[in-house]
């Protein structure tokens, strides 16, 4: 008798289970489980404000980081020259005065929400540049520290730091490509915020213009675009 009642026991445990998990199971359809239109809008158009705030965002730090990376790297065009001259010895206080500026920014940039793949390239390439600027400061202090007792290891050291510097402006100058293009798409006009490779170049088009500090030949173009 008892194992009877046992039996029915674990019969009717079994038969309420597929009853919760049927009422609580989703529909399925022939190719999966069905999809709620309204979750997926309601997920789309989050993903779209998240989007839209990143975009703000990073258009606002790229202003900022323009701001106080220019003189930084004006300072960096008088210890490294552009035109060929040789470099001139930086002061050890100055270095460490852009330094700390440097660290500030790349803190700041490693903060900003990540997000779409586009949104991403603008974040990592701002803070690929800020890192080729703190290179670019480290050889210079080295270099400047190897002045007097190694003048060769020196010249290559401030050779090196010039093309840090360098790279820094392209890699900024790529990111800044993409923030216009993200701008521009999503709504905010265009968004010109580059550095200079040239202490003469314009902060809102650099890339249009050549390293002597004149104008390309795309110049003309450039001023057609629509701004």
């Amino acid at each position: 008798m008892l194992l009877a009642l046992a039996a029915l026991a674990v019969v009717a445990v079994v038969v309420a289970l597929v009853v919760v998990l049927t009422r609580e199971a989703p529909a399925a359809t022939d190719e999966g489980f069905a999809v709620d239109p309204a979750r997926v809008a309601e997920l789309e158009a989050a993903e779209e404000a998240r989007d839209a705030d990143n975009l703000v965002a990073s258009i606002e730090h790229a202003e900022h980081v323009q701001t106080e990376l220019v003189p930084v790297l004006h300072g960096l065009h008088a210890v490294l020259p552009v035109d060929g001259s040789t470099a001139v010895p930086a002061d050890p206080a100055e270095v460490a005065e852009w330094r700390a500026t440097v660290d500030g920014l790349v803190a700041e940039t490693e903060s900003l929400q990540s997000g779409s793949s586009e949104h991403n390239i603008v974040r990592n390439g701002m803070l690929t540049s800020l890192q080729l600027v703190g290179d670019t400061l480290d050889a210079v202090g080295l270099a400047a520290a190897a002045d007097a007792s190694d003048p060769t290891a020196a010249s290559d050291l401030y050779a090196l730091a010039g093309e840090l510097r360098t790279r820094a402006v392209d890699a900024w100058g790529l990111a800044a490509i993409q923030l216009d293009l993200r701008s521009t798409a999503g709504g905010q006009g265009h968004v010109h915020v580059f550095l200079p490779v040239h202490p003469d170049d314009s902060l809102d088009g650099g890339m249009d213009l050549g390293h002597e500090g004149g104008p390309t030949d795309d110049e003309d173009a450039h001023e057609d675009h629509d701004h």
